[in-house]
């Protein structure tokens, strides 16, 4: 399940510096770490709304 994949993302500065912010208050310890956590939010919401959308 955890097979590595590449995410190559385009961030302006703006982007960037608030990735940098987001991180330095501790939520991650980096760039990576922080889109990896932001990427696994999001398809955990999407996988859960797709089985409350095939349950109906």
């Amino acid at each position: 399940m955890n097979s590595p994949h590449r995410v190559v993302l385009r961030l302006n500065q703006q982007q960037l510096e608030l990735l940098d912010r987001t991180a330095a208050r501790g939520v991650a310890p980096d760039r990576a770490a922080l889109v990896l956590h932001a990427l696994r939010a999001y398809a955990a919401a999407h996988r859960d709304k797709a089985q409350q959308g095939a349950a109906k």
